[in-house]
């Protein structure tokens, strides 16, 4: 069970990357206004607090989210009545409600479609829930050191019968030779526009490693299904693999010395127009 507390008081790199992605397209997005949605808004603070202010006033923004206890946290902590409102869904669903059919003017995704196991249909259902004319921009994580972790976490004797789908955690372009190809090919082939599509290295730096560690813990499946002592190895293991692939330096912040992680990993950036 996705913790939405843990995540909300976890999630700096995704606040860091979403600000900066909303500096570059800041031109674009302060003339977005109609009806719009935001897939995989978590606990909605990134919704409330990044992506609502950089849009027109009159906009208004519906979050969505697979998890029912991101939804429940984010409406009792994030919604109002005027713009902002969240509901459970589904991006990957083959059974897209009616009642998102063509209904957005413009939708967005950040750290979110990498854990689409079925990219090809999220991308599919975007197209169908905007109108004509209405664009998508969306922000998810091609390559990162978690991913790694995850696959050597599964091949551990202790974790593997708990870890068979393993494959649900790792981002769909993660084995791919040219993802801003497969991914700006895909989204022609459904009938985009694509405006804008990159693959770019991207880093963050962190004074708590542990505190970036319990954002991943927080939407790790795995650890529901074990007892909680193996649940406790398997996170204690999985920190020590991951910082055995991070750059540790120090710097000198207000005349006392600190310690910081950097994390460097890749992304995919897509501005596209549904055309037809």
């Amino acid at each position: 069970m996705v913790n939405p507390t843990d995540y909300a008081s976890s999630d700096d790199l995704q606040r860091y990357n979403v600000s900066h992605l909303i500096d570059e397209f800041a031109d674009d997005l302060i003339k977005m206004s109609g009806k719009c949605m935001d897939i995989g808004c978590g606990p909605g603070d990134v919704t409330k607090n990044f992506l609502l202010p950089s849009l027109d006033p009159n906009a208004v923004i519906i979050g969505t989210d697979v998890s029912q206890s991101m939804i429940e946290y984010a409406n009792m902590t994030y919604s109002d009545e005027q713009r902002l409102g969240f509901e459970v869904l589904d991006i990957q669903t083959k059974n897209l409600p009616e009642k998102y059919v063509s209904e957005f003017d413009h939708i967005f995704s950040f750290h979110t479609l990498h854990w689409c196991k079925n990219i090809r249909q999220a991308f599919e259902n975007i197209y169908r829930m905007l109108r004509p004319g209405g664009t998508m921009l969306t922000l998810f994580v091609a390559s990162h050191d978690t991913f790694n972790v995850f696959e050597l976490m599964a091949q551990d004797i202790h974790f593997a019968s708990y870890m068979e789908d393993v494959k649900r955690c790792i981002s769909p372009y993660f084995y791919s030779k040219n993802p801003r190809k497969e991914v700006k090919e895909s989204l022609k082939n459904i009938g985009f526009e694509v405006s804008h599509c990159s693959h770019r290295e991207a880093t963050f730096s962190a004074k708590d490693s542990n505190k970036f560690l319990s954002g991943i813990m927080s939407i790790s499946a795995f650890l529901d299904k074990m007892p909680h002592n193996l649940a406790k190895e398997f996170k204690d293991n999985y920190a020590r693999e991951y910082m055995k692939r991070k750059i540790k330096y120090t710097s000198i912040c207000n005349n006392q010395e600190q310690t910081f992680v950097l994390d460097v990993y890749k992304v995919l950036i897509v501005y596209a127009r549904k055309v037809i």
